[in-house]
């Protein structure tokens, strides 16, 4: 039995050692392959295969941390407007300025520069997999030897995960802070410095993701089911923890714009810039056009209601662009003014799916069970399209659906037979925290619909999924005892 036991401990760290080495060798490969830039019909460089868009933007933010840093400004003062995500710019500045690195050749022409990107790849595999490993040591003790296995080989290797790490997108440093929690959590200590940890790595999880703003509430719910009575004090721990960090994020705000705030425009408005004008366009039975056209109306009239400082030329024609919210933001020159129109929008987004409930059950529905397909092949899609657009478009995205419904429903169906054997092995802790997390995870990026965002949902899904791994190679023990 100890032999048994030593043996799978010692696959186990195998499998970790050698996915890490494996992600190198991806990172390696596409580096080799994308680390240049798309070409047009005339030879004329377009995006960086790798670095574009939202990795463009944390990256290019990033290299002008760093640049702040080298002309002499302190450090809170350093940076634009957080618009989204907080911590993955000052990630990249901190590679940057500790690696001597240059993203762009210059701040003129802003190039991205070939070659020099291997490191960021490096250390991101290695937090990764050092997470990965952080966990097995928590879970080793808690869970029989059998299920750890599937649960760590899932984590390490499962495509849908494992395709970020050789990438420049924020998911692998998300999907490692997720990981680190979740082993706090399980490791179950009363030390008040556990609760204090778990705190400050649910900010640092809503610094790399902003939908992970509010998942404290649901952690502190856990606890409050699980925690003794008598322990519920060390939730203070837990708030200063997280607070803590949140601090350093409202003084940041506070230096560069005058104005104490914690939440990124993006956590306010995403809600509205992705859904809205599909549910009122449906509820008020409009075309693009009304719609653009009702809408510049109001963001001009709240901009001149409130007497906000705005650049007038920049928003001539804001009718006929396809996006007035964005258009009206960007013509406001103070960034506290922005943080109002933000609020604005927010509030303005509640009324809006209170307005028209039905419309927006339909539409976030719909968005929601598109967003449950896993996507093995994003980041093949990535690298060889030069937008997603182009992609949906493509033969070749049609040949791959029925792939994908296959292995979703392959992962799926495992996972569910995990349940059934949490169940019967009254784990009903791990299966508490797990199914609150995934709720969560869910819920707040379900109405994008965008597969991307519910792959960190797939790090609890791990544990079902080893549940249910361990229950098929044992099926005939689990039906007797039924």
């Amino acid at each position: 039995m100890f032999t048994n036991f030593r043996l799978i401990k010692n696959y186990t760290i195998i499998i970790i050692f050698f996915s890490f080495c494996v992600s190198l060798l991806v990172s390696k490969y596409n580096l080799f392959n994308y680390d240049k830039f798309f070409l047009d019909a005339y030879g004329k460089e377009q995006n960086h295969i790798m670095i574009k868009y939202d990795a463009l933007r944390y990256l290019s933010h990033g290299a002008e941390i760093k640049n702040d840093l080298e002309i002499g400004k302190k450090f809170f003062e350093t940076g634009r407007e957080h618009f989204t995500k907080y911590l993955p710019p000052r990630l990249a500045a901190a590679f940057y300025h500790f690696f001597d690195v240059n993203l762009f050749n210059n701040f003129e022409e802003k190039k991205i520069n070939l070659g020099v990107h291997f490191p960021y790849l490096l250390i991101q595999c290695l937090v990764y997999y050092l997470s990965l490993f952080f966990l097995y040591s928590v879970i080793s003790k808690k869970i029989d030897q059998k299920i750890c296995l599937p649960i760590i080989l899932f984590l390490s290797l499962e495509p849908t995960v494992f395709q970020y790490h050789g990438t420049f997108w924020s998911e692998s440093v998300f999907f490692s802070l997720q990981i680190i929690l979740l082993a706090i959590i399980l490791k179950d200590d009363l030390k008040f410095y556990n609760f204090l940890l778990i705190g400050i790595f649910l900010s640092l999880l809503s610094l790399q993701r902003q939908t992970a703003y509010f998942f404290i509430i649901f952690i502190l719910i856990y606890h409050f089911i699980f925690l003794d009575k008598k322990q519920y004090y060390k939730l203070v721990y837990v708030i200063l923890g997280f607070f803590l960090i949140q601090s350093f994020v409202g003084y940041n705000n506070f230096v560069r714009d005058k104005k104490f705030y914690f939440f990124t425009s993006d956590t306010k408005t995403a809600v509205y810039f992705n859904i809205i004008d599909e549910i009122i366009i449906k509820g008020e039975n409009l075309s693009l056009n009304d719609f653009n056209k009702k809408e510049s109306k109001i963001a001009i009239n709240w901009l001149n209601e409130n007497s906000i400082d705005y650049d007038k030329n920049y928003i001539l024609g804001i009718e006929n662009t396809r996006f007035p919210f964005k258009t009206a933001r960007s013509s406001i020159k103070l960034n506290s003014d922005k943080v109002k129109f933000d609020n604005f929008y927010a509030s303005r987004t509640i009324e809006i799916l209170l307005k028209y409930p039905l419309t927006s059950f339909e539409v976030i529905s719909k968005r929601s069970l598109h967003s449950l397909l896993l996507n093995p092949f994003h980041i093949y899609s990535d690298h060889n399209f030069i937008s997603g657009e182009k992609y949906y478009l493509s033969n070749q995205h049609q040949k791959l659906i029925p792939l994908r419904i296959i292995y979703t429903l392959f992962i799926y169906l495992i996972s569910l037979f995990g349940i059934y054997i949490i169940f019967k092995k009254k784990d009903y802790k791990i299966l508490t925290v797990l199914i609150i997390s995934i709720l969560y995870h869910f819920g707040m990026i379900s109405w994008h619909g965008n597969t991307r965002y519910f792959v960190p949902v797939l790090i609890y899904v791990s544990f079902l999924f080893g549940y249910g791994t361990h229950g098929l190679l044992n099926i005939k023990k689990y039906l007797r005892k039924s």
